[in-house]
């Protein structure tokens, strides 16, 4: 798990479509991580998570991304590794 000023890593953006990210987590708990917020390196607050599901040791995390996000930040994100606070 990667530490960064108070942000636990989450993991790296594998997948970007609509308003939605899929991201492969990183070896992270997932207890309490539903509707956590989900911010960039930069703290930039980009949305929250819905959904966790594949295997436990490493999920797959599907966020929800905020309105006011434009498509060409979001599609900047693919391969980036982001974070939770």
């Amino acid at each position: 798990m990667t530490k960064r000023k108070g942000l636990r890593g989450l993991g790296t953006v594998l997948h970007v479509f609509d308003n939605k990210l899929i991201v492969k987590g990183s070896r992270i708990k997932v207890k309490r991580l539903i509707n956590s917020i989900v911010v960039t390196e930069e703290k930039r607050r980009i949305g929250k998570v819905y959904d966790i599901f594949g295997p436990v040791n490493q999920p797959y995390i599907g966020i929800t991304v905020f309105e006011g996000i434009k498509e060409e930040e979001i599609k900047k994100l693919a391969n980036k590794k982001i974070f939770v606070l």
